[in-house]
């Protein structure tokens, strides 16, 4: 079929045959006023990744600690940060820095490091809908003076509703069973597991489970790259690339190995649960 035909035909079902170069407002492009158009992109609920100060010095939106109080505690022959953001009203960390430290102490003679940072942040609203974490492991964190490795601890609003679908993969079946373990109250609906944040719970999750699952993360790191004796290559530069090659499903797994040993080591002991240390 010639061009030509192929234009006409395209116009018979408005029993116009013109092939001329006219605007037809009845053929108005479907994606204008869409996302696909570009429509609203300026507006888009992004949070930013990095952000640079008066000082010219950047950091990620993680590292950034409004009016924290900060803490230096020693465990044996290690000396830690501890910087503590007040979380806002209606919202907890689980646990205080006393009950993170009580931990770190226990916990010592059964992981090769610590970290030099622990960081009890409050996240603005943004970043709870779009990225809501327990907690984070950074392998190097710059708070204002403070730099190392850190875990990062998140408020969480009590009363926020944990949804999870029947519709799971392995390893998100895996975590909705850790879930319920440490005590959230999961209520089945028509697609849903659903469990409001009570502080209990929370308490359970962040500090005898993320504390543990982030100190995790650093074993493997250490055990990797760190140590001489095990890492993947004599070069530090070589041995830190192919520790980020390999997938972050691997990563996981090795940190919830990790965190699982640990929290069996620690009751056995009867090192945990224990009651709250201080004020929340």
């Amino acid at each position: 079929m010639s061009g030509l035909s192929e234009l006409t035909s395209a116009y018979e079902f408005s029993g116009d045959i013109s092939v001329s170069g006219v605007w037809r407002p009845e053929r108005r492009n479907r994606n204008i006023g869409t996302s696909w158009s570009g429509y609203s992109k300026s507006n888009d609920m992004r949070i930013p990744e990095s952000w640079q100060d008066k000082h010219g010095n950047y950091s990620m939106f993680y590292e950034r600690l409004e009016a924290a109080k900060e803490q230096e505690a020693t465990i044996g022959d290690f000396k830690l940060k501890v910087l503590y953001e007040e979380p806002r009203e209606g919202f907890t960390y689980g646990c205080t820095p006393a009950d993170v430290i009580k931990i770190l102490r226990a916990v010592a003679s059964l992981s090769p490091e610590l970290p030099n940072i622990i960081a009890f942040r409050q996240p603005t609203r943004k970043q709870r809908q779009q990225k809501p974490v327990w907690g984070r492991f950074l392998y190097f964190a710059e708070f204002g003076k403070h730099e190392g490795t850190a875990i990062i601890l998140e408020a969480q609003e009590l009363g926020t509703v944990l949804k999870w679908s029947k519709r799971m993969t392995i390893e998100d079946r895996a975590e909705y069973e850790r879930l319920a373990a440490d005590g959230h109250p999961f209520v089945e609906t028509k697609r849903h597991f659903e469990a409001k944040l009570v502080e209990d719970a929370v308490r359970n999750t962040k500090l005898y489970r993320t504390l543990l699952h982030e100190i995790g993360h650093l074993a493997h790191y250490h055990r990797d790259v760190l140590d001489d004796r095990t890492a993947l290559d004599e070069d530090f530069d070589v041995a830190r690339d192919l520790y980020f090659l390999k997938p972050s499903s691997e990563r996981e797994i090795f940190a919830h190995s990790f965190a699982e040993s640990l929290s069996q080591s620690l009751r056995l002991t009867g090192e945990i649960p224990f009651d709250p240390l201080g004020l929340r």
